[in-house]
């Protein structure tokens, strides 16, 4: 378990909102009782949503290396976890990231940033600009994400570290990019949490890749309706991504009732699913 670089540390960052009920057993521990090699980010207060950190090796030096496995297999793909190599120790690599639990928009109305799901993370990079990037990134040495088929990418390492303002003041189409990459993510969710869980098909990389498109045809179509959204990507996720090839569904957008749409939607649906 040692690393190479001895002055090098390696923590695992996980977003305890993505581990579902593996969770628990972390949220419910008291302070007292907390391993040596946990770090919440939130406050005490917040615990059952906060993302935290794990320094391995001391994880693997005082037994606790079961546990960490555990939360690192939760859920596959493991976008609940990002690794990260800085000169830190525990306490302040917390102490750092804690700096950007929130953003603010141009008019100071404050957001929390879901930083620690990865797939976030990952599009925080190419959104943020140069400044905001090198103090998020800071005094990480490597950042590395796990993408949607499991493969770790490392995050783009900065030229030198900055320090701008924080909480990191985000320009309306930064909000607007953060906004569309999350989205598809959101409705995948939301169609699992409708269907009660129930499998659907593809792995986690095609349904994305459904789910994007999906709201890309409901942009296209300068349609704003979040329910009708919802629905076409559940029939695309259903589908396999095929009723977006349809011509036929360009006129359902014009309905106003979400109803007849979710019914004009069923034939196709019924066609790739039988």
């Amino acid at each position: 378990m040692n690393n190479p670089r001895s002055d090098v540390s390696v923590y695992l960052l996980i977003d305890n909102g993505l581990l579902q009920e593996v969770a628990k057993s972390y949220a419910e521990t008291h302070l007292q009782c907390r391993p040596v090699w946990l770090e919440p980010i939130y406050p005490e207060t917040a615990m059952s949503v906060s993302p935290f950190l794990i320094d391995i090796e001391t994880a693997y030096e005082t037994g606790g290396l079961d546990t960490v496995m555990g939360y690192l297999n939760a859920v596959t793909p493991a976008l609940h976890v990002s690794l990260i190599e800085t000169r830190l120790d525990l306490q302040h690599i917390a102490q750092h990231l804690r700096r950007f639990i929130c953003i603010l928009d141009p008019e100071g109305k404050q957001f929390t940033l879901r930083y620690a799901d990865c797939a976030v993370l990952e599009a925080l990079a190419s959104v943020l600009d140069s400044t905001q990037w090198a103090t998020m990134h800071g005094p990480i040495t490597r950042w590395h994400v796990h993408d949607r088929i499991g493969n770790l990418v490392q995050l783009p390492p900065v030229a030198c570290v900055a320090d701008g303002p924080t909480p990191l003041c985000l320009a309306h189409d930064q909000l607007t990019a953060l906004d569309e990459e999350s989205e598809p993510d959101h409705c995948i969710a939301k169609v699992k949490m409708m269907r009660h869980g129930g499998v659907l098909p593809g792995n986690a990389a095609e349904q994305h890749i459904w789910a994007k498109t999906a709201y890309q045809v409901w942009r296209a179509a300068e349609n704003s309706n979040a329910l009708i959204l919802m629905f076409l990507t559940e029939a695309a996720l259903l589908t396999k991504g095929m009723i977006l090839q349809k011509n036929e569904i360009k006129k359902f957008f014009e309905m106003n009732e979400v109803g007849e749409f979710r019914k004009k939607l069923q034939p196709f649906i019924a066609d790739h699913t039988h």
